[in-house]
């Protein structure tokens, strides 16, 4: 899922360069959805049938930290049932 490559390349060094397709893919899809700024050139290197590829990833934006902020927060405490013992009359 391109959330878990965003989370991995979260703490990476910028300009990272990204040679594989399937992370190319989940480049092109993190750049559309402006959750990080990349260069995929157009190209025979970057067809859709070819096992590598290659896109430059400038950093993520501050829609995608946020979206990474909001995928990390732990989970709501339970519901409790009655009242709180100090709740007035």
């Amino acid at each position: 899922m391109s959330l878990d490559y965003l989370a991995r390349i979260e703490k990476a060094h910028f300009p990272l360069v990204v040679r594989q397709s399937h992370d190319v893919d989940s480049v092109r899809l993190l750049k559309a959805a402006e959750f990080i700024t990349a260069s995929v050139p157009r190209g025979t290197l970057n067809l859709a049938y070819s096992s590598e590829g290659e896109a430059v990833v400038f950093g993520l934006t501050e829609l995608g930290e946020r979206v990474l902020r909001q995928s990390h927060l732990p989970p709501e405490a339970p519901l409790r049932r009655g009242r709180h013992p100090l709740d007035d009359d």
